[in-house]
């Protein structure tokens, strides 16, 4: 009988990006930017009709999750656009993200259902959900779901493909907790391995879990597009605490045969106790191609024939010095060339009509709203999570202006793109901030600020920014002291403490007996990026969880208004001030303060 291929597709983290991202090209100091293009549905789309056309019915499509929220048009409709995009591209399978119970309700008429809008798109969904780990609390079975399974057998050719879904453990905290509060999400490694062998008790010959799980690893070095990779190759090295990492390294040998990931918006093409694995960053800019072969004599897959083919770049247009459409890497000798068609597979890329025809009364009723101006941006307003952030000072102002506040926080993953510079659009600010959070209004004491900023600032999940203070923080290549605050009998990354001190931006101190007014997100207050426990801690009287005003909103406001005097970001007006930074970060020398303590004791003695 030979041998026989599977061809799976990854996608992920498309966060409703439907429409190709409108980017500019990052230069040096005095050559002009380039606009371009990246991703969009239907050259997305493209790239699949023509391994359709290649690989027929032994081509297996499945998306990573986080799918629906991001962009206008697709929150406009609380992500159905999307589910009609991968209805027509015939994606097989999807596995639930966290982002997918953003959206609450469908409408009025289903108020006390806050997962009617998930259960809708599911609905309408021609291919299935899957998610093998999501538990209802009253009943402690599989949350049940329309359209959904724990895993799926798929006719792939002539092989039965066992795909089973996950969903990442963060849920609860990177998602509006009201919204899952009558859900568990558990074990991954028995969600996996209980599924793993039902599956081939059923007759699965290869076995693939599509995940919306996190990881982190060192992209492998070689071309910056896509390439053939296999296991022997050079690759980057994966963090051990990745939750995906931890999940397949804790899996016996055999239990599955490949991963398609999601979640951490990463460039993955790497194998992990020797399971291929793959994710295509965010935004529909890249996807994967996995090859699994199998061999009907030896009744096994044939490991040493694997290959990932990735990761491969969407896109309108690429730059033909480069042969993708990363504007973000520095321009190789001889610039990057013009923009020219792109070709997949020897054919030519272009978008699907299909998925053309199905968008284009969406992306009619959107394009007003989006291309409302509201200023100009000298240079690129840009987002570091590890770094004071030029895009989270003006968002936390934003905040702290519109609230009246004494101070406010912006949580650094609350944002998810920059601005680019020239023309700033609403749709500019809506990629930034995609999410429909309101603003929080918290009465709390100068003692109680303190331990919040020292929560926030421990660098477990970036720094988060903030606006009507000054802090200073000991850098991250520098050991921290930690204290065990929720008093569980462990120290979780949140109770490092950074914060060497915290004074007010005009110098004045915070009085631990005083009461102020903090402004930030109901996402934060509700217990979101691990805020839980402290939050916990404040009496619900001195909680204004919705102020009525959007965040986004506020933003655009303080936009405008900034405009008025002229370009934001100037040189002469930067948004993170140098002089005086928000963020000034030290670094401890504690080994050779330790050291010369020796010394110094030592010498007392003689």
């Amino acid at each position: 009988q030979g041998l026989e291929s599977v061809i799976s597709v990854g996608s992920n983290d498309i966060h409703g990006a439907l429409a190709p991202l409108p980017l500019k090209t990052r230069e040096n100091e005095g050559v002009a930017s380039q606009e371009y293009q990246a991703g969009g549905m239907a050259y997305l789309v493209s790239h699949i009709r023509i391994l359709e056309s290649q690989f027929g019915a032994n081509l297996l499509w499945l998306d990573g999750g986080d799918e629906f929220q991001g962009s206008i048009e697709s929150n406009s409709e609380k992500g159905a656009p999307m589910v009609r995009a991968f209805n027509v591209g015939g994606l097989h399978g999807a596995a639930v993200g966290n982002h997918e119970f953003d959206f609450g309700a469908e409408d009025a008429a289903h108020a006390a259902d806050l997962l009617s809008a998930l259960k809708a798109r599911m609905s309408e969904a021609k291919y299935p959900y899957l998610t093998a780990n999501i538990f209802d609390r009253k009943t402690d079975k599989l949350a049940e779901f329309p359209n959904t399974l724990p895993s799926k057998i798929y006719s792939v050719g002539r092989l039965k493909v066992g795909v089973i879904g996950l969903t990442t453990l963060d849920t609860p905290t990177t998602t509006r907790s009201i919204f899952v509060k009558g859900l568990q999400f558990r074990s991954l490694k028995d969600a996996t391995v209980s599924e793993a062998a039902k599956l081939r008790t059923q007759g699965a010959q290869i076995i693939v879990v599509t995940a919306h799980v996190g990881i982190a690893c060192q992209s492998a070095p070689g071309p910056a597009g896509s390439a053939i990779r296999k296991e022997a190759d050079i690759q980057g090295k994966c963090a051990e605490n990745g939750e995906l990492v931890q999940l397949l390294n804790s899996l016996p040998e055999g239990t599955i045969d490949a991963a398609v990931s999601g979640h951490s918006h990463q460039l993955i093409h790497h194998w992990i106790n020797k399971v291929p694995t793959i994710q295509g960053g965010a935004s529909g800019r890249y996807l994967n191609v996995l090859y699994l072969t199998y061999d009907w004599n030896q009744g096994k897959l044939v490991p040493n024939r694997t290959r990932i083919e990735g990761p491969v770049p969407v896109c309108p247009a690429v730059f033909q010095n480069q042969g993708d459409c990363n504007g973000d890497r520095p321009a190789p000798n001889g610039g990057r060339g013009p923009l020219v068609t792109p070709s997949f597979h020897g054919r030519p890329i272009s978008a699907d009509s299909q998925v053309s025809r199905s968008l284009e009364a969406v992306f009619k009723k959107s394009a007003e709203i989006k291309n409302q101006v509201l200023g100009q941006a000298a240079r690129p307003i840009e987002h570091q999570r590890f770094k004071e952030s030029e895009l989270g000072n003006l968002v936390s102002d934003s905040i702290r202006l519109q609230a009246k506040a004494d101070l406010a926080i912006m949580n650094p993953g609350g944002i998810r793109a920059n601005i680019e510079s020239g023309t700033i659009k609403f749709d500019s600010v809506f990629r930034a901030l995609p999410f429909d959070n309101s603003i929080a209004l918290v009465k709390l004491t100068g003692a109680e600020i303190k331990t919040l900023l020292r929560i926030v600032e421990s660098g477990s999940r970036g720094f988060f920014s903030v606006s009507g203070v000054e802090l200073r923080l000991i850098g991250l290549e520098s050991d921290a002291p930690a204290t065990d605050l929720n008093q569980n009998g462990k120290i979780d990354s949140w109770e490092i403490n950074r914060l060497l001190e915290a004074k007010f931006s005009d110098g004045s101190p915070i009085v631990d007996s005083k009461t102020y007014t903090l402004a930030t997100l109901d996402f934060l207050v509700t217990g979101g990026d691990d805020l839980g426990w402290f939050f916990s801690t404040i009496p619900a009287s001195r909680i204004e969880l919705n102020s009525g005003v959007v965040v986004r909103d506020a933003v655009v406001d303080h936009t405008r208004e900034l405009a008025k005097a002229g370009p934001l970001n100037a040189a002469e007006h930067p948004l993170v001030d140098r002089d005086h930074p928000r963020l000034r970060f030290e670094k401890i020398a504690e080994k050779k303060e330790k050291k010369r303590s020796r010394k110094s004791r030592k010498k007392r003695r003689h």
